[in-house]
């Protein structure tokens, strides 16, 4: 008899800002300035210009002064924070472009939603 083994899909990391992160966020993507660094602790904060969160991580932390992208999973005992799975390095990145990007998307995802979901109920 074959066994079956059961493939539990991790939640995707959706793309926030800092001051839109919710109680209902379980994994999220954010960008921002490291603006803090505690290599005792393995933590540091990030701070994205919407606010700031505590990040903490089990790999190699960033410097002060970096801009980095963390995605991790909201953890919510004594304040928010959230524990880094992947950092990766953004300080090349043109972050006003990202941003007129993200705005493009808030604007115009919904419209091309509601045409298909009209299509595919015809």
């Amino acid at each position: 008899m074959e066994e079956v083994t059961q493939v539990r899909k991790r939640r995707p990391a959706i793309e926030k800002k800092i001051a839109e992160i919710t109680e209902n966020d379980t994994r999220v993507s954010i960008i921002g300035k490291v603006i803090k660094v505690d290599k005792m602790e393995y933590l540091f904060w990030l701070d994205d210009g919407t606010g700031v969160a505590i990040i903490e991580s089990e790999g190699e932390l960033p410097k002060v002064g970096q801009i980095v992208r963390v995605i991790g999973r909201i953890i919510k005992n004594e304040g928010m924070h959230i524990y880094a799975e992947v950092i990766q390095d953004f300080s090349e990145a043109d972050l006003e472009a990202l941003e007129e990007i993200r705005e493009l998307e808030r604007k115009i995802l919904p419209q091309i939603e509601r045409e298909v979901m009209m299509w595919w109920s015809l």
